[in-house]
């Protein structure tokens, strides 16, 4: 076909626009994925096994337990207190599960565990990377031990802790992992079981004192 000058116009081909409605669909749903709020709260463990095949994940640790009970259904209860209160406060309120796809963005984000140790060798700590502020760890820390009348054993005393997975999830400037206390040691189950919804609105009272609207 001959086609005469001055009159050549490029015409863009059906799969060339499919391609390019693709990217920007493809770029939309990933700009999507990322949510922002004033805080992110994890519930340790929740979801898992079911979750760790399609995300990928490696280590499935499916958390502790003791008396027919485990962490994996403690950790939602709490965290869906303290997301709740915090949200009846005007707060906006990210609640995640152990494993998701997402990179968030917030004020402050809490991963709340319970721990499992050779009977009583453990109980409450706190993991936190180098970036969250020493007040903020020393203000959850002074109000949680005023309230658990058990054992604490310290600051990322482990790597896991110090390193947890869930830090590098969220862009925040306040990260901390939770551990409410030893599920294996019977006295402090026996303290902590009828107590996760009160956890909860403490976590909450603590993200509220420390992110004043």
């Amino acid at each position: 076909m001959v086609i005469a000058a001055g009159h050549y116009r490029r015409v863009t081909r059906l799969p060339a626009i499919l391609a390019i409605l693709g990217a920007l669909l493809a770029a939309t749903s990933a700009a999507a994925s990322a949510d922002d709020a004033d805080v992110l709260v994890q519930a340790g463990h929740q979801g898992r096994p079911a979750s760790c095949a399609p995300l990928h994940v490696k280590a499935c640790n499916l958390g502790t337990g003791a008396s027919g009970e485990r962490e994996r259904d403690w950790t939602p209860i709490v965290a869906d207190e303290a997301a709740r209160v915090l949200r009846a406060h005007g707060y906006t309120v990210i609640r995640r599960p152990a494993d998701y796809a997402e990179q968030d963005t917030a004020r402050a984000a809490v991963f709340l565990h319970f721990d499992g140790a050779v009977t009583c060798a453990s109980g409450a700590s706190v993991g936190f990377p180098d970036t969250t502020s020493r007040a903020f760890v020393d203000a959850w820390e002074k109000r949680y031990l005023a309230f658990f009348p058990y054992r604490f054993v310290g600051e990322n005393f482990t790597e896991n802790e110090h390193r947890y997975y869930g830090f590098r999830k969220v862009d925040a400037p306040e990260k901390l992992l939770i551990e409410f206390g030893e599920m294996t040691c019977p006295a402090q189950f026996a303290w902590m079981q009828p107590r996760l919804r009160q956890l909860g609105d403490t976590v909450a009272t603590f993200l509220m004192e420390r992110l004043p609207r």
